[in-house]
């Protein structure tokens, strides 16, 4: 049976919500984006995340952060939007790019907790009055976490336009996997069919996109760099990733389709302790060249899922 506990981390609130019998476990933090700090399953931490209130008010490699009103990078910054010209904070000096959104440090409210025989769900919530100038617009944002006693976690995400007028949106999340604490060279990874997007220097598509099949069959990712968007071929209803060892499988997929998570960014860091499989509805620079991107008009919601499970190889 699941048991929810609430105490503090540093200044802010976490909530963990535990199963002893069957080793699953999550735990976040509203007050600060709803920010995943650590989820066990079956006695496996399987995301690398922020350890104390100093790490996560730091933010460093935007770990397990959920990334609105859009993901990944615009190109300086600005976009244009009905006869309006917007600009984000320049927040990643290396490409001259906004990076992710504002929404990673919003102090979400803690609004649902439920715990059944099997499963139990955290929800928050956030709305936005519109008083940002990079994007000036009434929104709500909602996210699930719900963890099973079956070894599976699955996150959801609901954007719902508050605004006067229609507004454009991208989502996502920024999740770290790992399986062990060596590292994610001698892990083995298998990508569904993608195509990989085309960047120039400053890492903005270019328009073309590139056969990949590196990792069509599962194989040791060894010291290969990824930092790379892929769109994701006939996208139905669900596209999968496996990460394994030898020992553990994780199963990673995210919902596709009509204003799903269609594209995925795929990111080794320097580190090479995890690796972040990053679900998005929409491309790099969505906010001007369009490419998955939604238009949601006033009462509209945009609302997509994806999880992960765990289990034994030859169990």
């Amino acid at each position: 049976m699941f048991k929810a506990v609430k105490e503090a981390f540093g200044k802010f609130q976490q909530v963990t919500v535990k199963d002893e019998e069957s080793g699953n476990a999550m735990r976040l933090v509203p007050e600060h984006g709803a920010c995943l700090l650590d989820l066990k399953l079956n006695g496996t931490a399987v995301i690398d995340g922020y350890q104390t209130p100093m790490e996560l008010d730091f933010n460093n490699w935007c770990k397990n952060r959920l990334l609105f009103p859009f993901p990944n990078r615009l190109k300086h910054g600005t976009y244009h939007w009905e006869d309006h010209i917007y600009q984000f904070p320049i927040n990643d000096e290396q490409t001259g790019n906004a990076l992710h959104g504002h929404g990673m440090e919003k102090p979400f409210r803690y609004t649902q907790l439920s715990i059944e025989k099997d499963k139990a769900l955290v929800e928050c919530s956030f709305k936005n009055q519109g008083d940002d100038p990079a994007y000036p617009f009434r929104y709500s944002i909602n996210v699930s976490y719900e963890i099973s006693i079956h070894h599976s976690f699955v996150i959801q995400l609901t954007f719902q336009n508050l605004h006067t007028r229609p507004i454009p949106v991208g989502i996502g999340w920024h999740p770290y996997f790992k399986l062990d604490e060596e590292g994610v060279n001698n892990l083995n990874l298998q990508l569904p069919p993608c195509e990989m997007i085309g960047i120039d220097p400053q890492m903005i598509p270019t328009g073309k996109r590139y056969a990949y099949d590196r990792f069509e069959q599962k194989r040791p990712i060894q010291v290969e760099v990824l930092d790379n968007c892929f769109a994701l071929i006939n996208p139905e209803n669900k596209a999968s990733v496996s990460l394994s060892n030898g020992k553990k499988e994780l199963h990673y997929w995210q919902e596709t389709g009509e204003r799903k998570f269609n594209y995925l960014q795929v990111f080794t860091p320097p580190h090479r302790q995890s690796i972040a499989l990053e679900p998005m509805t929409c491309n790099i620079d969505a906010f001007n060249n369009e490419s998955g991107l939604v238009t949601l008009h006033p009462g509209e919601r945009i609302s997509t899922r994806c999880g992960v499970s765990l289990r034994e190889i030859g169990a």
